[in-house]
């Protein structure tokens, strides 16, 4: 604050006198008054920086007049090209202000103050050089903040750690902004920066400039803040030195543990498995992350190691990293908890952690059900799960299951498992056709499971539930060739000890009898060969009809019909069906009758014969009798 106080005073005594300060004179007969107005403060180092002049001719008038700068320190002249450090004016009037702006470099080493700039004023007659107070009041103070990751997103950092993120707050603590801005950085206890030199361009006043460089830290650093001198480089020349002020208050410390095969999809290890997944889960109870972590094994009794090493990477404080490593079992372990020596390397440090590890041995549980729960004659694919659970602590090493079954096995009767892990049933699925004549009742089903070093066996039985069973016991028809809109009665019987509930019989397909559909109706032909009985009771019988047609073209004998009957039934979960094969008789016409080759035994002609005959004998008796009268 005083010092803004005393830039400020200097500013107001540079613009109230320019006059007094400003005048210089070229000769008795001519005087000009010069005053300057930077666009911004100034300061020691500055390059290219504009600074605007107003001068005033306050002596004769002028012509062919050229002004250009003039060096004097502070200010060194910028390098021009082809003398566009010159301003020509035909003709400068007397009272007449004339604005000039040229670029200076400002010397390093100048201090806080006023300076006298100097201009050439030249005509074709004289030379003037003419001084104008330009103060230079501005100033960089710079420091410097370390942040380890990033202001967003910190890190706690320990001894030890190598290539970690550094973030560097820079924040402009001077009135002028600084431009060209580099760091140099050189390696000081306890920190070891990987680049010696960062670009960081303009450094606003007030504004916290960051910049990221990576570092490591001295593996006999301690806990604590520690200042590292670094300098600052900016404008063209101009460098201060500043202590850059970083934290080292991070620790590290593990917790390990073994898992077989992974913490979300465990398995169990028993005597004799081979090549199976083992994962260690690494904790890291301190409050840093920690990097390079590696774990390196060596076989002992009872694991014996696929590799000898496992890279971990990065373990952040707090958190755990996990990794898998291919072990076997010895054949002759038995089941406990072992303890592993496991040497555990990070960033520099080794260090040897005891690890349990457990060591099983399996127990198995067989249970088995069928989809649909309940078993009726005639069901086929019925699904048959045995559900196979290993309660134990250890894997059952190369399983298979065998159903052996006294209906016919449609699926594979034996079924390999492979291993069984502990505490994950596995369902095991077959299939078996039940025969619709089967009677109902129990049936066993044996199933048999074997692994390495034991066996588990069940029997389990099979329930096979009553269904209705529907036979023709009558039929009611007349049929002759090409008779239309007949009807066929058909009366069923349920000989089931079962309910059958919303009963369907469906007349089947056939080209001699078929059912009648009106040609005024045609869309009757979808119901036509279905009709509804609803319920039937166990020895409840029911009449069923149907009106059909016979084709014009059948002969006279027996033809087969089929019957499809579709009911539901307590217990069942999809619809029972039954077809029925029955025959009906078509009988002749009359004039089949006159036409066929005999007539009751008798040949055709000779029955032609004897009508002839008979036709003449009541003829000549009805003579008689009339002459008789």
């Amino acid at each position: 604050m005083q010092r803004n106080t005393l830039v400020l005073a200097f500013l107001v005594v540079f613009f109230a006198l320019p006059v007094l300060s400003s005048l210089t004179q070229g000769s008795s007969t001519q005087s000009f008054l010069a005053y300057a107005r930077p666009a911004t403060l100034i300061a020691p180092g500055e390059t290219e920086v504009p600074i605007t002049f107003t001068l005033i001719n306050t002596g004769n008038t002028l012509v062919n007049v050229t002004i250009s700068p003039r060096q004097t320190f502070p200010f060194e002249l910028y390098n021009y090209y082809n003398s566009t450090d010159e301003l020509t004016i035909p003709v400068w009037q007397t009272g007449e202000a004339i604005n000039v702006t040229f670029l200076y470099s400002v010397a390093p080493t100048a201090k806080d103050g006023v300076y006298k700039a100097s201009l050439f004023v030249n005509t074709t007659t004289s030379s003037y050089v003419v001084y104008a107070p330009v103060p230079v009041l501005g100033n960089v103070q710079i420091s410097a903040q370390g942040v380890w990751g990033s202001p967003s997103s910190p890190l706690v950092v320990s001894p030890g750690e190598t290539n970690v993120p550094l973030t560097i707050i820079l924040v402009n603590q001077g009135n002028v902004i600084a431009s060209n801005v580099s760091l140099e950085l050189t390696s000081s206890f306890p920190l070891k920066f990987e680049q010696q030199k960062i670009s960081v361009g303009y450094l606003p006043i007030g504004e916290p400039v960051e910049v990221t460089t990576y570092a490591s830290i001295y593996p006999n650093a301690t806990m604590g803040t520690y200042n590292v001198p670094i300098t600052v480089n900016y404008f063209d020349g101009a460098s201060l030195r500043t202590n850059l002020s970083v934290n080292v208050n991070g620790y590290t410390n593990f917790s390990i543990t073994a898992v077989w095969g992974t913490p979300s999809s465990p398995i169990t290890a028993s005597a004799g498995g081979i090549n199976l997944p083992l994962t260690f889960v690494v904790r890291n109870l301190g409050i840093v992350g920690a990097t390079n972590v590696t774990l390196y094994f060596q076989s002992t009794y009872p694991v014996k190691f696929a590799q000898s090493s496992l890279s971990l990477g990065v373990v952040p404080a707090g958190e755990i990293n996990e990794g898998t490593v291919t072990a076997s079992v010895y054949a002759n372990a038995t089941g406990g908890i072992y303890y592993i020596p496991v040497k555990v390397h990070y960033f520099d440090v080794n260090s040897v952690y005891e690890v349990p590890v457990l060591i099983s041995s399996p127990s198995i549980s067989l249970n088995v059900f069928t989809v649909p729960p309940q078993v009726f004659p005639g069901y086929y694919d019925v699904r048959v799960e045995a559900v196979v659970l290993n309660y134990g602590q250890g894997y059952a090493e190369n399983a298979s299951i065998k159903i052996t079954s006294p209906f016919e096995v449609v699926s594979q009767d034996n079924v390999s498992l492979g291993v069984i892990p502990g505490g994950r049933p596995i369902n095991v699925t077959f299939l078996i056709n039940v025969p619709n004549d089967t009677a109902p009742g129990n049936y066993p089903i044996k199933f048999t499971l074997v692994y390495d070093g034991g066996v588990v066996e069940k029997t389990f039985n099979l329930t096979v539930y009553p269904k209705a069973n529907f036979e023709v016991v009558a039929m009611y028809y007349t049929l002759t060739p090409g008779s239309s809109q007949v009807p066929i009665t058909i009366t069923l019987k349920n000989e089931g000890n079962s309910t059958a509930k919303n009963v369907i019989v469906r007349l089947g397909p056939s080209d001699v009898i078929y059912p009648y559909v009106s040609s005024s109706n045609p869309l009757s032909a979808l119901t036509a060969s279905t009709a509804y009985l609803g319920d039937v009771g166990p020895g409840q019988e029911v009449n069923v009809t149907f009106v059909v047609d016979v084709s014009s073209g059948v002969s006279p004998g027996k033809y087969p019909i089929a019957l499809a009957l579709e009911w539901n039934q307590t217990g069942s979960l999809y619809p029972l069906v039954q077809a029925i094969a029955t025959s009906v008789s078509v009988s002749p016409t009359l004039e089949n009758q006159l036409l066929s080759e005999n007539v009751a035994g008798i040949p055709v002609v000779a029955f032609i014969a004897i009508i002839i005959i008979l036709v003449i004998v009541v003829i000549v008796l009805a003579v008689r009798s009339a002459r008789k009268k």
